[in-house]
């Protein structure tokens, strides 16, 4: 018998030793893939359901749980509308845009830092059809600072400069002092014998009562509280149901 030469063997060899190798490499990429798969087809179904139930007014807010600084927790009134939105009150969107979001925050409340971001990027996502509205409601009891950040936001309006103070504020939430405050009010431009002044104005705590009286009349007692065409919904909102809710009532009209 002729022999193979050695070389030849062992190119068998190695050719035999990848084999299964390739196999269990391409088995795990196949198990991999169909399991990706069936992510995007559930989570795609779940978008498609959440969507469903917004529109049809089946869906639970509740299931989310309360995270709500203050007293009670989740809810949502949609038996009539209440009409929460001002023409003074600090605002990003156009007028007419077909989704108006009104919320009652406190910039020292733990679940308004979290929704800050959100409702900041959808309001970029949807330029053109969200209007938000931002209106004080400082739980005074619970938290030390809400009233006089609640003034700083008032005064920052007063200068045209409420939003950048918004974000800093809950960027900074940590450490809301007076003097801190001022200090992240220099930092955007403020003029600060101006700023300081209004800090201490009637005119300030009036505009801070103002909003906590139209807030406590419309049902607010918690921190973040919505309310998204006139439907109060309080709790924080997940940032794609809050993204589905916008669809929903931009589609429908």
């Amino acid at each position: 018998m002729k022999k193979q030469p050695t070389g030849q063997r062992n190119m068998q060899n190695f050719n035999t030793n990848q084999k299964p190798k390739h196999t269990v490499r391409n088995i795990v990429l196949a198990v991999l893939g169909a399991g990706v798969l069936i992510f995007l087809v559930f989570f795609i179904a779940q978008v498609v359901s959440i969507r469903g139930k917004i529109i049809s007014g089946e869906y639970n807010f509740d299931e989310y749980g309360a995270l709500v600084s203050g007293g009670g927790g989740a809810n949502v009134d949609d038996s009539h509308e209440f009409d929460v939105a001002t023409s003074d009150d600090p605002a990003i969107g156009p007028i007419d845009a077909k989704v108006t979001i009104v919320e009652f925050g406190d910039f020292e409340c733990p679940f308004c830092r979290q929704s800050f971001p959100i409702i900041r990027s959808l309001t970029q996502e949807f330029k053109g059809d969200v209007r938000f509205m931002y209106r004080d409601f400082p739980l005074e009891s619970i938290h030390d600072n809400a009233r006089i950040a609640a003034l700083a936001g008032y005064c920052a309006n007063e200068q045209n400069l409420f939003w950048p103070l918004h974000d800093k504020l809950f960027q900074n939430q940590e450490n809301l002092s007076r003097s801190a405050i001022i200090g992240y009010a220099n930092q955007i431009g403020i003029d600060t014998a101006s700023f300081v002044a209004c800090l201490n104005s009637q005119a300030a705590e009036d505009e801070v009562n103002q909003d906590i009286a139209a807030g406590q009349a419309a049902g607010v007692i918690g921190t973040p509280t919505w309310f998204i065409n006139g439907v109060r919904v309080a709790g924080v909102i997940p940032e794609d149901v809050l993204r589905q809710i916008i669809i929903g009532i931009i589609t429908k009209k």
